[in-house]
């Protein structure tokens, strides 16, 4: 750690300063040397390198994913501050109980980076647009006309007399053509992962298991106060680490996997239950959600199931988000659209999900695209 932030480290962080973690397989090393002078680029009169996190919910902005240090290194000394005026202890403790607090704060904090940022730029953000990703991953866009009405903060089309999202819309189009049509998006992908990994995931034999405990997430929802979830967990979960500490231990578990599709629906069903805990984990508890997983998984070819297990195995915090939104299927035909409105572009997670694809999963896939012909009040 450079020494340039140890007053900031020994005030605000001095539980973290004996350890460290690593990001691809979150071991806890132990810290020994401390703060040197000269370490980082500021200090060595070098640009300072960007390092963006991966777009999470709720922080997909570039400010937040390029100025995460920033946001977090000015919005907790003013967030202290507040605490000592209120009286409490210790800002962390205090944490827990004043979160809309340092929301509050930090969405300061970052309003006024994107003021500095828009006057002198620390980082140049370096990454692919829509139309780069879509040429160089070969992506088939369809496109429509339609009549736009503003709807509350959303916007429906017309379809014939009726007002419909724009999902819906591309979903009437595939119909009337014959085909079926499943909303999906991300979640029921995660549903389907706990369902039919988690013995896998939470294999007794793995020395890196230790329980976890978490807040109800059905309770959550519903804005009361809950019991603590507990289900057991590997340190390195999610990460690209676990799939490579993990490799003999995966190959044998595929090698007894359900051979038929009769027969993976029925161990879907089996393993619904066991598998609660470390749905609520993933967020991946609701029934309706469960429903479409095991929609999924009577739809798509045994081989395509697994070959999307795998891959989410294989790095799954950064392959869990940007599915798309609609299965279209018919017979033994298959294939995923993202569904776009006129001034609608596509993420972060989807930009990485259709690069996912093209390298690795190889799902057929198309961009469906709704023009805005006219609008209607």
């Amino acid at each position: 750690m450079c020494a340039c932030e140890e007053d900031f480290a020994r005030q605000y962080l001095p539980h973290q300063l004996n350890h460290g973690t690593e990001l691809h397989t979150q071991n806890v090393i132990s810290v020994t040397i401390g703060f040197q002078k000269e370490i980082c680029n500021i200090c060595r009169g070098l640009p300072e390198k960007a390092h963006p996190k991966a777009p999470l919910y709720g922080r997909t902005s570039k400010i937040y994913r390029y100025y995460w240090r920033e946001i977090a290194f000015m919005t907790i000394p003013r967030f202290s501050k507040w605490t000592e005026e209120q009286g409490y202890p210790d800002w962390l403790k205090a944490l827990t109980e004043q979160q809309n607090v340092y929301d509050a704060i930090e969405r300061e904090v970052v309003d006024e980076l994107k003021e500095v940022h828009e006057r002198s730029p620390k980082y140049v953000y370096h990454e692919e647009s829509a139309e780069q990703i879509l040429i160089k991953n070969k992506i088939e866009t369809i496109k429509f006309d339609g009549t736009y009405k503003k709807v509350g903060n959303g916007i429906k089309i017309l379809d014939g007399e009726t007002l419909c999202s724009p999902e819906e819309f591309v979903a009437h189009y595939f119909e009337r053509l014959e085909y079926k049509v499943l909303f999906t998006e991300s979640i029921p992908f995660h549903a389907m992962f706990g369902i039919l990994l988690w013995l896998l995931i939470q294999e007794s034999s793995d020395p890196n298991l230790q329980m976890c405990g978490f807040g109800d997430r059905v309770a959550f929802e519903a804005k009361e106060k809950g019991k603590t979830i507990t289900t057991l967990l590997p340190t390195d979960f999610g990460t690209s680490g676990y799939a490579l500490r993990r490799a003999d231990a995966i190959e044998q578990y595929f090698t007894k996997f359900p051979k038929s599709k009769d027969e993976l629906l029925w161990t879907f069903d089996y393993w619904i239950e066991p598998s609660a805990n470390l749905r609520q984990y993933l967020w991946a508890h609701r029934p309706e959600d469960v429903a479409k997983a095991r929609e999924i998984v009577s739809i798509l070819p045994l081989k395509i199931t697994l070959k999307i297990l795998r891959y989410l195995l294989g790095d799954y915090w950064r392959r869990y988000c940007g599915w798309p939104d609609l299965l279209i299927y018919r017979q033994d035909e298959f294939f995923f659209v993202e569904v776009k409105s006129s001034n609608d572009r596509l993420s972060e997670d989807q930009k990485n999900w259709i690069q996912g694809n093209h390298t690795e999963l190889f799902l057929p896939f198309k961009i469906a695209k709704i023009h805005k012909k006219a609008v209607i009040e």
